[in-house]
């Protein structure tokens, strides 16, 4: 899958076993995302990728626990 580096100002390919599925939000507001964590330039970072809900029903990766918003 490719990824944005913002640090590097590049796109960078990575392999499917670097690469986790996990939501954020919670209700309406549930964003979908594919994570990484990857070595570029020597340099190891951690990519986000906000996916729709087919894509991310679509990756046959495993999924990490959900992110929700914090209740005041």
């Amino acid at each position: 899958m490719e990824f944005y580096s913002v640090k590097h100002r590049k796109k960078v390919e990575v392999d499917d076993k670097d690469i986790r599925k996990k939501t954020y939000g919670e209700g309406t507001s549930l964003r979908y995302a594919a994570v990484a964590s990857t070595t570029i330039d020597g340099d190891t970072v951690n990519l986000t990728k906000f996916v729709n809900k087919a894509t991310y029903d679509g990756l046959k990766v495993p999924e990490e626990a959900a992110t929700s918003k914090a209740k005041k």
